[in-house]
């Protein structure tokens, strides 16, 4: 579908076409009617001229005196021709030469006119009159080339022409120009949506035109309501594992206690269970701690939420004196969504930390794919069980010697991304080493091409 600015343009310029197209047929055919009608008018005021100078004798000859008829009409051919009949008797014009007009007889006080073709190619407007002098009927025709009027009616049509076209297109230029400026709302809409996909914004700017109004209050208004409810599902997440958590402790300490009066499978199952339970439920208050309470449209920040998430993974491993290197270019800016970005670095540094020795290395590069290591130097993992760790299905307990938790969690983000995920053994520590790579295409901005 083309834009709307194209379709605007497109039918208003295809409007003015018809429009000028229309404008210069209508103002042809009145001019051509206007001359055309000036000249009849002519006509008929040279045919009373000529019944002036026409008179009869006793013998009802037909005479003229020709001393008061213009000269025009005695130059050959000179486009001004007159035809008078009366009965058998005729007179002619001497510009007609050797010609004669096509005459008809016209009873007294009719008009005929009709065109006809005249001597040296002309295009004569003829127009028969019927009058009665001294008691005799008789004709005056008279006619006169229109071919110079017809002249100067195209050069005024070749002029109009050029004249509306230099219109048309100063008018489509023009239009082009208020187009562009009444669409800027739109273009800054389009900006404030980019800000608002890349976490600089979390509403549109509700000044805008009366047309769009609406539309941005509903796009306000749906913000508002995602946000309230991604807010109460984290909120209510964190509530039931805070609620949940009372109630296993109870139980854990009471199979404590009755460890020697059950069977010894039922407490080493109940044991399991609640083991298992108490790490899902530590795994969801570390992700609400991690998340806080940033609005939906965030978008993560190197620079920002880096730093607090390691401090965040300091206090929760305070016990261990992780010491960290971190590497990033300042000018980095991923705007991918902050709490994906959270859950992935969450997951895989809280594993980095859980098992690393003394030290975790964190290195982001740009070149030209964003890429984040992450490696520490704990024990590691069997390489013959890489390509294990990111199934579906397959999990990995992190009560015992390896990684695995959470990391099917990372691929499926980093996959959602078009994006890798590797693990392997690191060089530098020894211990396990994660690789993240992201395409910057359609997802990386960088601050200073703004």
């Amino acid at each position: 579908m083309r834009s709307l600015q194209s379709k605007l343009g497109y039918g208003l310029t295809l409007s003015l076409i018809a429009v000028f197209t229309v404008l210069w047929f209508l103002v042809s055919l009145n001019i051509q009617y206007l001359a055309e009608e000036y000249i009849a008018s002519r006509l008929r005021h040279d045919a009373e001229m000529l019944l002036s100078t026409i008179h009869f004798d006793k013998a009802g000859n037909l005479g003229m005196d020709e001393s008061t008829i213009d000269l025009v009409y005695s130059k050959p051919f000179s486009g001004h021709y007159y035809f008078i009949t009366s009965g058998n008797q005729t007179m002619s014009s001497r510009s007609l030469w050797d010609q004669q007009l096509g005459s008809v007889l016209v009873k007294a006080g009719d008009q005929i006119s009709n065109y006809q073709d005249g001597p040296d190619n002309q295009l004569l407007l003829v127009i028969s009159n019927g009058f009665i002098k001294q008691g005799y009927p008789l004709s005056v025709t008279v006619a006169e080339d229109l071919n110079p009027v017809k002249r100067n009616i195209r050069q005024f049509q070749t002029r109009f022409a050029i004249t509306a076209i230099v219109m048309l297109l100063l008018l489509v230029v023009l239009q082009a120009l208020i187009l562009r400026h009444s669409m800027k709302s739109l273009s800054r809409i389009h900006e404030e949506l980019q800000s608002l996909q890349q976490g600089e914004a979390n509403q549109l700017n509700a000044d805008a035109p009366t047309e769009l109004r609406p539309l941005v209050n509903e796009i306000n208004h749906l913000l508002v309501v995602m946000e309230q409810r991604l807010r109460r599902s984290r909120d209510a997440l964190g509530d039931l594992a805070h609620a949940v958590k009372r109630p296993l402790t109870i139980i854990q300490q009471l199979t404590d206690k009755n460890r020697n009066a059950l069977p010894a499978d039922l407490n080493a199952g109940l044991v399991r269970q609640v083991t298992e339970i108490n790490q899902l439920t530590d795994r969801i208050l570390k992700r609400a701690r991690l998340a806080g309470h940033g609005h939906s449209s965030a978008r993560f920040s190197f620079l920002h939420d880096l730093p607090q998430l390691i401090e965040t993974l300091d206090i929760i491993y305070n016990d261990k004196s992780i010491a960290n290197q971190v590497d990033f270019p300042e000018e980095a800016n991923c705007p991918i969504d902050r709490e994906d970005m959270l859950e992935l670095l969450g997951n895989l540094l809280d594993n980095a930390y859980k098992w690393a020795n003394k030290r975790v290395n964190i290195t982001v590069a740009i070149n030209p794919e964003l890429t984040i290591c992450i490696e520490d130097d704990g024990p590691g993992t069997d390489p013959n069980r890489f390509e294990q760790l990111d199934k579906r299905g397959v999990r990995l307990d992190e009560t015992k010697k390896g990684y695995g938790f959470g990391l099917s969690i990372a691929s499926d983000i980093v996959r959602e991304y078009s994006g890798t995920l590797l693990f392997s053994t690191s060089n530098t520590l020894g211990g396990f080493r994660v690789d993240i790579t992201l395409p910057i295409e359609g997802v990386f901005i960088n601050p200073k091409d703004k």
